[in-house]
């Protein structure tokens, strides 16, 4: 019968030990690995739908017939455009809790990402002549990247926007009011032509912003 050699009890300490030297020196190397994805994966997120959210209003600029709010030189919180379809006349595009709201008509859509928040959202009339409309948009998004010390990600979006010349404007055949904010409610009202009525809308804090 042959003796097997055993670990001895100094062996196994000794194997511990060495085991917790090595976790304590890779813990914070792993630590230190996810921070940094989860803050890459911040990054991306802000930037990629800051931009795919000023593509969308740069779309729906671009094909607008007219700036109707802000009114020519003037700045505001809220995009107002006259459109060519009764279903998407009005467009509203402004900032509500934290997101970017486009209302089309009556139909209401989120265009930002519920995983960002928009901290700004401002518009100018840059246009030089009725005929000539131009709109600067600038938006803030952030992001909070919950690590072992709490960091924010914020980038900002600008752009100007030419419409694209339209002789013959077809929208508001109704003859709807245009949108304007109720000076008692501080809501921003408008109408949109439903079967061939004016039926009134209301949305969005005006005066400041959402």
């Amino acid at each position: 019968m042959h003796d097997r050699a055993g670990v001895t009890l100094v062996e196994l300490l000794l194997f511990i030990a060495i085991m917790g030297i090595m976790a304590s020196a890779l813990i914070p190397f792993l630590f230190s690995v996810t921070e940094s994805r989860q803050r890459q994966d911040a990054i991306a997120l802000v930037e990629q739908n800051g931009a795919q959210v000023l593509q969308e209003i740069i779309r729906t600029v671009q094909s607008a017939e007219r700036i109707i709010d802000p009114p020519l030189g003037g700045t505001g919180f809220i995009l107002a455009l006259q459109t060519d379809s009764g279903a998407t006349n009005p467009t509203i595009i402004a900032r509500s809790s934290g997101a970017i709201i486009m209302v089309q008509g009556r139909s209401r859509r989120v265009l930002s990402s519920e995983l960002v928040g928009v901290t700004h959202f401002a518009v100018d009339n840059t246009s030089t002549a009725e005929d000539r409309q131009s709109v600067a948009v600038s938006l803030d998004m952030r992001r909070m990247i919950r690590l072992s010390q709490p960091l924010v990600y914020s980038s900002h979006f600008d752009t100007v926007i030419n419409l694209y010349p339209d002789d013959t404007p077809i929208g508001d055949a109704c003859g709807c009011l245009a949108p304007f904010c109720d000076p008692a409610t501080k809501i921003y009202i408008w109408q949109t032509c439903v079967n061939g009525v004016c039926v009134p809308v209301t949305d969005f804090l005006c005066g400041v912003e959402g």
